[in-house]
């Protein structure tokens, strides 16, 4: 019986973090092509960082990112781009068309990286990236996302005027 059980977890935990690598319509998944955008369009970059084998990834795509209120803000205001970490040792066998160049490569996800079209750093003090970290809420995503388009307008914005 626990096999059985083992087994039904197994498949169902697979097709949940596998439907992660099917993503968020809406979304770019070429960094070069989310730059080109992004530079056209005077906006920053939001770029949102999985792994198939995440287990908040999935609870991202289907909880938060979904959010009107969320999903208007970062349309309006970001290139929305998500990009895949896995390294193929620990994810499962599957096509991934949207691989994260190594600069990109995270230990964690999910995670957000907020960025200048040309991969400026909105963080100040010569800091990485704005990274954030972590399955969080709604609330939490937007307040991030509002601090980094606010970064973005201080630090680069009369660059793209």
């Amino acid at each position: 019986m626990k096999k059985i059980f083992l087994v039904i977890f197994m498949i169902i935990f697979t097709n949940v973090a596998y439907s992660a690598n099917d993503i968020v319509d809406g979304w770019e998944t070429d960094l070069e092509q989310a730059k080109e955008d992004a530079n056209r369009l005077k906006k920053p970059i939001i770029l949102f960082l999985h792994s198939v084998s995440c287990f908040y990834c999935p609870k991202v795509i289907e909880n938060i990112l979904p959010n009107p209120r969320l999903a208007k803000f970062l349309e309006k205001n970001f290139v929305r781009l998500e990009l895949d970490t896995g390294t193929g040792s620990d994810s499962i066998e599957s096509e991934v068309t949207d691989q994260a160049p190594p600069r990109f490569i995270v230990s964690i996800t999910p995670a957000f990286v907020f960025m200048g079209p040309n991969e400026e750093k909105l963080a100040r003090n010569g800091k990485k990236h704005m990274i954030v970290y972590g399955y969080w809420d709604v609330n939490d995503t937007m307040k991030w996302a509002k601090d980094a388009l606010k970064r973005f307008k201080t630090l680069y914005g009369d660059k793209y005027k």
